[in-house]
């Protein structure tokens, strides 16, 4: 049987909800995952509610702890966490409400140190081991940060402030040769193109509205889902999609329209040879990135799920979805085998919105 770790910590300091801390105050109660191979789900919680959390599932064992970073700093994770990388063996997470990104011993999951003075941030792009990129919802340009000195050292501007749709927004951020892209998602129909070395956006491709998450495959081609926007919305409403985009020539070389506006686009992900492309569309489709069609049946039914973070192993291409259920209440984990096949289920904390593999 799995066994399942409910970790509580009992927090006293109520600023501790909707900010990030001061490591210099913090408890230290270290977690042992020295030696463990498996996956972090970095639960976003509920806006304002500052109940984001961190959950750790053993891949070889299958032991699932849950509230790993509280239980390890004895204050919460903050509001709104949204995406986790792992480098030179420190977690970095992006706290997108409460603007910051902390940075953990992976191992251990002791906080070090946070990197604050961010707006909203959503991921993040190492160039190198001492700098990273941070995108960020609401402050129309990419964070350039020193990660040693945990500084904001710099700004590549990527939009004004004047209404009516404060363009651009940044979300993933994708490295191919000496080229970053990433996608503007809120109000926005853009993917901008930023050059490596001079840190500044040089180009820009038109792809669907609101293009919500990028992946590049083997080819080094980039793959788009466009969610459509929504009824209503000022900048407009139309069929989500899934585009591919030549990375050399910005030539967006396929437009694969999905069936209804109403259809609920998500995530996406690459196997490990990056020939074949996961997405999210209600279900859970997967296709060869040479494909000119849309799959005809899913890879898994959702089934009265609602599908929400997907990640690939890219050690043994096992297939991990996560259920936002009523985006309220605890999620839930599914894990399949490269064929489809069931392997195991856990609970987690509220909204699994990303997986980062260690």
């Amino acid at each position: 049987m799995r066994k399942i770790l409910h970790l509580t910590i009992y927090i006293f300091t109520a600023i501790a909800f909707t900010s990030c801390m001061n490591d210099e105050v913090l408890p230290v109660s270290p977690v042992d995952l020295f030696g463990s191979r498996g996956v972090f789900i970095v639960n976003e919680g509920n806006y304002l509610y500052g109940n984001s959390t961190l959950s750790y599932y053993d891949i070889n064992t299958k032991e699932v702890i849950n509230d790993i970073f509280s239980a390890a700093n004895g204050i919460p994770l903050g509001d709104v966490a949204y995406n986790m990388v792992i480098r030179n063996g420190k977690g970095y997470l992006v706290v997108n409400n409460s603007g910051c990104v902390h940075v953990i011993d992976a191992n251990t999951i002791l906080l070090e140190k946070t990197i604050e003075g961010l707006t909203s941030p959503r991921n993040i792009l190492f160039l190198n081991d001492n700098t990273a990129l941070v995108s960020d919802l609401y402050a129309r340009g990419i964070s350039i940060v020193n990660v040693m000195s945990s500084e904001v050292v710099g700004k590549i501007k990527t939009g004004s402030l004047s209404m009516p749709f404060y363009q651009h927004p940044t979300e993933n951020l994708l490295r191919i040769g000496n080229r970053i892209f990433t996608n503007c998602w809120s109000y926005d129909n853009k993917v901008l193109v930023i050059d490596a070395e001079s840190l500044t956006v040089i180009d820009s491709v038109e792809v669907g509205i609101q293009p919500m998450q990028m992946v590049a495959d083997a080819n080094g081609k980039i793959w788009v889902m466009n969610d459509g926007g929504y009824f209503g919305s000022p900048f407009g409403a139309e069929k989500p999609s899934l585009m591919r985009l030549n990375a050399q020539t910005l030539e967006v070389e396929l437009r694969l329209n999905f069936a209804s506006q109403m259809d609920r686009v998500g995530q996406m992900a690459t196997n490990p040879a990056g020939d074949t492309l996961y997405y999210i569309c209600n279900h859970l489709y997967r296709m060869p990135v040479n494909s000119e069609m849309l799959a005809p049946t899913p890879f898994v039914s959702r089934s009265g799920r609602n599908f929400r973070a997907l990640g690939v192993d890219l050690a043994t291409g096992t297939v991990f979805i996560s259920d936002a259920s009523d985006y309220m209440s605890e999620g839930d984990i599914y894990v399949y085998t490269s064929t489809g096949v069931a392997v195991d289920t856990f609970r987690v904390g509220v909204i699994p919105t990303n997986f980062c593999f260690n």
